[in-house]
């Protein structure tokens, strides 16, 4: 029965992932147009409830998959650096709002039916989610937009740098705001596949070892991705 979950599942992560972006291709334009380049599509809502119900390393996964689909066709003019700065963004965001999904389960499992547990589980991993993916895109834009736009650091830290965090700010509050709301019935829909379940937030087995091995993957994460940028902001800086 695991081989039928799991086969399942991936297939619903794979249809999620071609729905986002084919949204992406239909809806996509320019929040702010003093940085026409940075462009609002809903395809992360679709990864960030699937990471609800599935965990952080599917999240992950389609978060590389859609980036390069996407950069590849729907951005392609944005190129390799778009394509970065998508899984960074929304990378970003999956680690961020899983993790905190996932420590608060006990919480979500405890007062079982009830909608206010969830709310704030929701409500938390919205928010965490909402800063991770703000303090690293306007860390990574400071670091790489000046090479992409062809500008001066400072001339982007003077003129732009305020537009482009206010920009990621609008972006993640609809899709982070919109994945909470769908989380819970798409989980609800996840959890009537048959099977195991132990990779779901909620999994009634196996869900201890599974719990410490996921937090750990995305601690890992964490450490990696803040090694690259100390790396890069020591390269830029030298």
């Amino acid at each position: 029965m695991k081989k039928t979950f799991n086969v399942r599942m991936l297939v619903t992560c794979a249809v999620m992932s071609a729905i986002g972006v084919v949204l992406a291709f239909f809806i996509h334009f320019p929040i702010i147009p003093a940085v026409p380049f940075l462009e609002y599509d809903p395809a992360d809502i679709l990864i960030f409830v699937s990471t609800y119900a599935f965990g952080i390393p599917v999240g992950l996964a389609m978060t590389v998959v859609v980036a390069l689909v996407q950069g590849l066709t729907v951005s392609a003019g944005s190129g390799f650096t778009g394509i970065l700065m998508h899984i960074i963004s929304t990378g970003g965001y999956v680690l961020a709002a899983g993790l905190v999904y996932r420590a608060t389960d006990a919480l979500r499992r405890s007062k079982a039916g009830k909608t206010g547990p969830e709310i704030v589980s929701l409500s938390l991993s919205t928010a965490a989610g909402m800063a991770a993916t703000v303090g690293l895109m306007t860390l990574w834009n400071i670091l790489l937009t000046p090479v992409f736009m062809g500008i001066e650091r400072d001339f982007l830290i003077k003129n732009f740098l305020g537009l482009i965090v206010l920009f990621n700010l609008i972006k993640i509050s609809i899709n982070g705001v919109a994945s909470a709301v769908f989380a819970v019935p798409f989980r609800k829909l996840a959890e009537k596949f048959p099977g195991e379940r132990s990779i779901l937030y909620e999994g009634k087995s196996g869900g201890g070892k599974s719990r410490y091995v996921e937090t750990a993957f995305g601690l890992a994460v964490i450490l990696v991705e803040l090694l690259v940028i100390g790396i890069i902001a020591f390269t830029v800086a030298g």
